[in-house]
C-alpha cells in the first residue's frame, strides 16, 4: 500500500502545529498546550510505517489528547482534569510500542509495556480515518501501452487486455505486407512499454538502358586499288535493357540482383574493307560463272580467276537461299530486312537479280515472298522455281518452318511474282520439323527430292485434285546429340545425271551398346528414285562417311569415244565416329562408288572443316562441279579452292577469308 501521498499531505496541513524548540518557561508551557497536539500524532503514524506494522489494534476510546510519554512510565493524573484512557499497540513481536515527541527532538518509537495517551478525540479520530484511507490499496491500472516504429514514425497506441503481436496490429488497422519483417516475431505476446518495430521490405524491377557498341569488322576486298581501304558499312550502336532485381528496406536500398541484358535494337558493325594484292592469285581459265557470298554480299567470278566482281545485290545476304540459274544469269536470294535485323513479321525478304552479267541491274524484291526457308530453280521452266516458307518466333532457331511446298513463276521483264502455286500445304512434322525441309531438284526437272531430320525421299505432285506429299524413300533415327547445340542435322541431297538415282548422308545403325538417336555413324547411300522403280533397291556407298560427307554427282562427260563417264565427289572424316567436328578430306569416286580416292588437301595439310560453314540447321554446299564435270570447287579455310579431278592440282582464287556457298553455272 501506498502511504506516502496521504502522509505528506499531513505534514503539510499540520506543519503549523510543530511548535519549535523552547527557549523559555513560557514556550515550553505552550508546547505542552498547543505544539504536542498533532506532533504526536504525525510521529505516532511515521513510527507505524517505518517499523512496517502488520496490523493495528485499538484496545481504547481516545477521548482526551495531550502528550506522549518518551519513558515507560505512567502519566500523572490531573487534578480536575478530563478522564483519562489508555490504548495499546500490541505488535506481532509480542510486545507495545509507545510514542513520544518533545520540543526540538525528533519523534521516537521505543519499546514499553503501554503508552497513554489523552488528547482531543476529534483530531485522533480524522487521523486514524486517514490512516486507514491510506492502508487501503489503490486502483491498480490495465492499460497496456505499446509502440509501434513503422513508416518513418513513431506511434503510441493503447491495448485493454494481453493480446499477440498480431492480433494487435490487426486491431489497430496497421497492414504487413508479404516481405515486411516484424519485431519482435508475430507470436509473441505484447507487454506493457513493448516497442514493435516494422521495416517495409519492398522488392521491384529497376531497368535501365545500355548502349551496345558496334564492333568493327575487317574484310579483304578484291575491287580495291592496292594498299587501299575503305569503310564499307559504317558502324550503328545498339541498345540493351537491363532490369535488375532491387530489395529495399524503409526505402533504402538494401541488395541488387542483376538481370541478363536484353537487345532492344541490335548493333551493326563497322566493316572496313582492305584491297588484296591480286597478284598473288594464279590466274587459271573458268569454265562458266562461280558465284558465292562473301561479307553478306553476292560476287561471281568469270571466265579467269582474277575477274571477280560483286554483284548488285546489296549487303544482308543470310544464305538461306542462293540459287544461280542453270545458265547463271539470274540469282534468286535472301537477304535480312533492310534494318538489318529481322522483325517479329519478317524474318527475311526475297531477292531477284534478272541479270548477273549487268553490273547496273537493279534486284528486285518479291513483296509476297517474304519469310521463306529454301527455294531453287526448276530447270526446264525459265523463271519459275519452288520455295517453302517459315514463320518467325523468338525460340531457337528464330524461326518455325511451315514445311510447305510451292511453285512460282515470275515475269521476265520485271521480276513480279506472276502465279503461286501450293503443291504441298503446311503441315507439322513431328517435334523436328521446326527446323525443316530441304529440297532438290533432279537435273531433268520432272522429280524433286526431300530430305527432313529422320528421313529423305521425293515429291509427289499429285495432280487430278490430289494432294501432293512427301514420298519417303530413307528412314533413319533423328540423330539427337546436337539438340543440346540447338539444331538438328538434316541431309545434303544429290541428283545422278541422268536423274534416276539420289545420293543422300544418312543417319546409320548404332556401333555398339548406344541408342539409334545417338549413333555417331554416317552413311553415304544411294537409291532408285524414278518414278517407274523408286525404292526398288538402297545401297549404303561408303560406310562411315562422316556426317557433312555430302555427296555430288558430276555432270557426264564424254571420253572421245562416245561413252559417257561420270563421277561421285563426297568428303570423307578423319574421324567417323566424331565427324560432327572432325576434318574431312575430298574424295573423287566412280559413280558406282568404286576406285575412291582423295585428292585434298593432302595428308599432311589441316583437313577441311564443314562446321565452320554451319548455317541454321545446314552446312552450306561446301563444293560445285563445273559445267564440264572436270574441276571441283570447295570452300577451304575461308576461300575458294578450284580443284582440277584427272590431275589433282588446287588452286586457291580468292583471298577473303570468308567465302562460302560456291555454285557453278555455264
Amino acid at each position: 500500500m501506498n502511504l506516502l501521498k496521504p502522509l505528506k499531505f499531513l505534514m503539510r496541513k499540520f506543519t503549523p502545529l510543530f511548535p519549535q524548540p523552547a527557549k523559555n518557561a513560557v514556550q515550553a508551557e505552550d508546547h505542552k498546550s498547543r505544539g504536542g497536539k498533532g506532533a504526536g500524532a504525525i510521529a505516532f503514524i511515521f513510527a507505524l510505517i517505518s517499523r512496517k506494522v502488520n496490523f493495528i489494534i485499538l484496545v481504547s476510546r481516545l477521548d482526551e489528547f495531550s502528550g506522549f510519554s518518551p519513558h515507560p512510565k505512567p502519566l500523572p493524573r490531573k487534578e480536575g482534569g478530563a478522564s483519562r484512557l489508555d490504548f495499546s499497540l500490541p505488535l506481532f513481536t509480542g510486545g507495545a510500542f509507545g510514542v513520544g515527541y518533545w520540543p526540538g527532538r525528533p519523534a521516537v518509537l521505543r519499546p514499553q509495556r503501554t503508552a497513554r495517551v489523552r488528547g482531543f478525540p476529534s483530531l485522533v479520530g480524522i487521523l486514524v480515518a486517514i490512516l486507514l484511507v491510506a492502508c487501503q490499496p489503490l486502483a491498480q491500472s490495465t492499460d497496456i501501452h505499446v509502440r509501434v516504429v513503422a513508416d518513418g514514425k513513431e506511434s503510441v497506441y493503447t491495448a485493454k487486455e494481453t493480446t499477440t503481436v498480431a492480433q494487435f496490429l490487426r486491431q489497430t488497422d496497421i497492414q504487413l505486407d508479404t516481405l515486411d519483417t516484424l519485431n519482435p516475431p508475430e507470436f509473441t505476446q505484447i507487454t506493457d512499454n513493448m516497442t514493435i518495430t516494422i521495416v517495409r521490405v519492398r522488392e521491384q524491377q529497376v531497368c535501365r538502358d545500355e548502349v551496345v557498341p558496334y564492333q568493327t569488322r575487317f574484310i579483304s576486298s578484291p575491287d580495291l586499288a592496292p594498299g587501299t581501304q575503305k569503310v564499307a558499312q559504317p558502324g550503328v550502336n545498339g541498345s540493351q535493357r537491363v532490369c535488375d532485381d532491387v530489395i529495399t528496406k524503409d526505402g533504402v536500398e538494401a541488395g541488387r540482383t542483376a538481370g541478363n541484358p536484353s537487345i532492344t535494337v541490335q548493333p551493326r558493325d563497322e566493316i572496313i574493307a582492305r584491297a588484296i594484292d591480286k597478284k598473288n592469285i594464279e590466274p587459271i581459265p573458268i569454265d562458266g560463272l562461280i558465284a558465292y557470298i562473301s561479307a553478306g554480299e553476292a560476287r561471281v567470278i568469270e571466265s579467269n580467276s582474277q575477274n571477280d566482281r560483286a554483284l548488285p545485290t546489296g549487303g544482308g545476304l543470310d544464305g538461306f537461299v542462293f540459287a544461280l540459274s542453270p545458265d547463271g544469269k539470274k540469282l534468286l536470294f535472301t537477304r535480312k530486312p533492310s534494318d538489318g535485323t529481322a522483325t517479329p513479321d519478317t524474318f527475311n525478304e526475297l531477292w531477284v537479280l534478272l541479270d548477273t552479267s549487268d553490273p547496273q541491274a537493279t534486284p528486285v524484291r518479291i513483296k509476297e515472298l517474304d519469310n521463306v526457308l529454301t527455294a531453287d530453280w526448276k530447270p526446264d521452266e525459265p523463271f519459275t522455281f519452288s520455295y517453302s516458307t517459315l514463320q518467325p518466333r523468338e525460340q531457337v532457331p528464330g524461326y518455325q518452318a511451315l514445311n510447305d511446298l510451292n511453285i512460282a513463276r515470275i515475269n521476265s521483264q520485271t521480276g513480279k511474282l506472276l502465279k503461286a502455286t501450293p503443291v504441298v500445304k503446311s503441315r507439322p512434322t513431328g517435334v523436328y520439323g521446326v527446323w525443316g525441309t530441304q529440297f532438290r531438284w533432279s537435273p531433268d526437272g520432272k522429280s524433286l527430292a526431300w530430305a527432313q531430320a529422320d528421313g529423305a525421299g521425293t515429291v509427289d505432285f499429285g495432280g487430278s485434285g490430289r494432294e501432293g506429299s512427301f514420298k519417303k524413300l530413307f528412314n533413319f533415327q533423328v540423330y539427337s546429340t546436337t539438340l543440346s547445340n540447338s539444331w538438328v542435322w538434316t541431309p545434303n541431297l544429290s541428283w545422278s545425271p541422268n536423274s534416276d538415282l539420289l545420293a543422300a548422308t544418312i543417319h546409320g545403325k548404332p556401333l555398339d551398346t548406344e541408342s539409334p538417336e545417338t549413333s555417331p555413324v554416317f552413311d553415304v547411300a544411294l537409291v532408285q528414285a524414278n518414278n517407274k522403280s523408286q525404292g526398288l533397291f538402297q545401297v549404303d556407298l561408303v560406310p562411315q562417311a562422316g556426317m557433312w560427307s555430302g555427296p555430288e554427282y558430276s555432270p557426264l562427260i564424254d571420253n572421245g569415244n562416245g561413252n559417257k563417264l561420270g563421277y561421285i565427289a563426297y568428303l570423307k572424316a578423319r574421324s567417323p565416329i566424331d565427324s560432327v567436328s572432325s576434318e574431312y578430306d575430298l574424295v573423287i569416286a566412280d559413280r558406282d562408288g568404286s576406285n575412291a580416292k582423295p585428292i585434298f588437301p593432302g595428308s599432311d595439310k589441316p583437313g577441311l572443316k564443314p562446321l565452320d560453314n554451319l548455317i541454321g540447321n545446314l552446312v552450306s554446299s561446301e563444293m560445285a562441279w563445273s559445267p564440264s564435270g572436270q574441276q571441283i570447287v570447295l570452300i577451304y579455310q575461308g576461300d575458294l579452292w578450284i580443284v582440277d579431278v584427272a590431275s589433282g592440282r588446287a588452286n586457291q582464287i580468292t583471298l577473303v577469308n570468308n567465302a562460302h556457298h560456291p555454285r557453278w553455272a555455264k
